[in-house]
């Protein structure tokens, strides 16, 4: 019998990110059975992964073998590096956002929902011409450049083997960087509900440097359980005013008295 294939969600296998799994053999209702990782698309070069599932989990999420093992569903919720025409410019490679994906049986390709600095456009997906970019990958540089600019910034800002650093200038300085602007705006997907939220650079680097370091914020902010959650102003002890008067009795001034 053929092998059965499913669009998984993140957490399935040990992953960050939607994966495809396959199962050999039929599934007997109520009972659980074993999900193999699809190696496409994100995750061609990981190694083989396995787990066990309830088969109703599994009912819903059918898709084609071609699909699956296209992989172009294991890019939603990542950055990528792709190859595109601008309007109006040659083709260039650019940076985005894949926040969702369609598959075409007929065509038997699949198109990704990228967003482009606050533009949406559906791609071809071509497998050649896609890069995933993991966190510390930043431009075209050499990887042993990349490494070493990565490393001196991630020590600065994290205190290892020296204090830490929040200032963008200091943590900056040396790895021959243009100035960073901390008002700009950067499109992030919140997984948890699949929207797009839009969070500004410093209120990213304080809520690593603040709130995941266990560090004090200097306006006393807090921060909220994720990075989606704006922070809450320290609200003042109320003071009374120089006018006035606090009754020893308990009682309020009455013309009835």
């Amino acid at each position: 019998m053929a092998p059965s294939y499913f669009y998984l969600r993140p957490g399935v296998f040990n992953l960050v990110g939607f994966s495809y799994g396959k199962v050999d053999g039929t599934l007997a209702r109520g009972a659980k059975v074993k999900v193999k990782l699809v190696q496409s698309g994100r995750w061609s070069e990981e190694p083989s992964q396995a787990v066990e599932l309830p088969q109703e989990e599994l009912a819903l999420r059918v898709v084609s073998a071609a699909e699956a093992e296209n992989g172009v569903g294991t890019f939603v919720g990542g950055v990528i590096c792709m190859s595109r025409v601008r309007p109006g410019t040659a083709r260039v490679w650019d940076y985005g956002l894949v926040i969702g994906y369609s598959w075409e049986p007929e065509l038997q390709h699949g198109l990704l929902d990228v967003n482009f600095r606050g533009v949406e456009t559906s791609l071809k997906f071509v497998s050649d011409t896609t890069q995933d970019v993991a966190v510390e990958i930043y431009a075209f540089v050499m990887a042993g450049e990349m490494r070493q600019i990565h490393d001196k910034v991630y020590n600065k800002f994290n205190g290892i083997d020296q204090p830490a650093i929040r200032d963008a200038t200091q943590l900056l300085e040396g790895v021959r960087s243009d100035e960073l602007d901390e008002a700009r705006i950067l499109p992030l997907l919140d997984i948890g509900n699949f929207a797009i939220a839009e969070v500004s650079v410093q209120h990213i680097l304080d809520y690593v440097y603040y709130k995941d370091g266990g560090r004090p914020h200097p306006s006393e902010a807090i921060f909220g359980d994720t990075i989606f959650d704006k922070p809450i102003a320290q609200q003042e002890p109320r003071t009374l005013a120089a006018t006035e008067v606090v009754l020893s009795d308990g009682l309020s001034d009455s013309d009835d008295d």
